[in-house]
């Protein structure tokens, strides 16, 4: 069976909560980007999770780490996640999430499935769908 690991960024919680419900569904962890090491990355697939901020900036955690994180990517399967608000910024809604997805290809990493995108602002009626898909790709990656 495959190892999993969550690793994600945030800011107010909302993400690090998402995470930590994925991890609980999947008897694993989340560990905040900030805090991950080397062995935090050492799965076969990693599901990774972040909000977007401002005109769809990476959060903070990520855009501090996403550099020195970039090499545990190659040869990993990961998973995606976003939050963000597809209301108030339409635009740019969870343009981090794929900001991220791209760095993990282009470091070597097979993207699975599509990137899931969580809006807790209007549709948190939603989250907990959201994330049984997230556990629905991981387990079938």
């Amino acid at each position: 069976m495959a190892t999993t690991k969550v690793i994600f960024g945030s800011t107010t919680g909302m993400t690090e909560a998402v995470a930590g419900k994925i991890a609980d569904a999947l008897g694993t962890t989340a560990v905040n980007v900030n805090a991950a090491d080397a062995d935090a990355f050492n799965a076969d697939v990693l599901a990774l999770g972040t909000s977007t901020w401002g005109l769809g900036d990476l959060q903070d955690d990520w855009a501090a780490q996403l550099d020195n994180v970039k090499a545990n990517f190659a040869g990993k399967k990961v998973v995606v996640f976003g939050l963000g608000d597809g209301v108030g910024f339409a635009d740019t809604y969870c343009v981090a999430a794929q900001t991220i997805a791209d760095a993990a290809t282009a470091a070597g990493a097979t993207l699975v499935g599509e990137i899931v995108k969580i809006d807790e602002a209007n549709e948190a009626d939603k989250t907990d769908e959201r994330i049984a898909k997230i556990v629905e790709i991981v387990k079938n990656a």
